[in-house]
């Protein structure tokens, strides 16, 4: 489905649309169950397999402190190529949300949301 709405959104605004992955860790309070890493590794290399000009960046959002002080030590290990796309940031925007729906419903939330997700990818 992500190529079908990049595809749309490109040729609606004339300009190159790529999608971009964020996973929000908030609230994580133990590792994840390995199947979920594996098929998120999974279906992330796949994307990139078969939509390569379309995979943009991915941000792990709101990692505890303790995680992002071991990526931190082995992010350097990563691959360039790796390492260019994958973004550690922290959200309060989306931290402060209980649940996603203000994201759709509020033209408030929504607002600053895409004004945070922009300031991240910039930095």
């Amino acid at each position: 489905i992500h190529w079908l709405v990049s595809n749309s959104r490109s040729e609606r605004t004339g300009r190159f649309c790529q999608v971009l992955f964020a996973n929000d860790i908030s609230g994580i309070r133990q590792v994840p169950d390995p199947r979920f890493s594996k098929a998120l590794t999974e279906s992330s290399k796949s994307y990139e397999k078969l939509y390569p000009s379309l995979a943009g960046t991915t941000m792990i959002l709101n990692l505890p402190f303790v995680l992002n002080a071991f990526v931190g030590l082995f992010k350097p290990l990563f691959p360039k190529s790796v390492q260019e796309r994958l973004k550690f940031k922290t959200a309060p925007v989306l931290k402060s949300l209980k649940e996603l729906t203000p994201l759709s419903n509020n033209p408030t939330t929504k607002k600053a949301f895409v004004a945070e997700v922009k300031k991240l990818l910039d930095a």
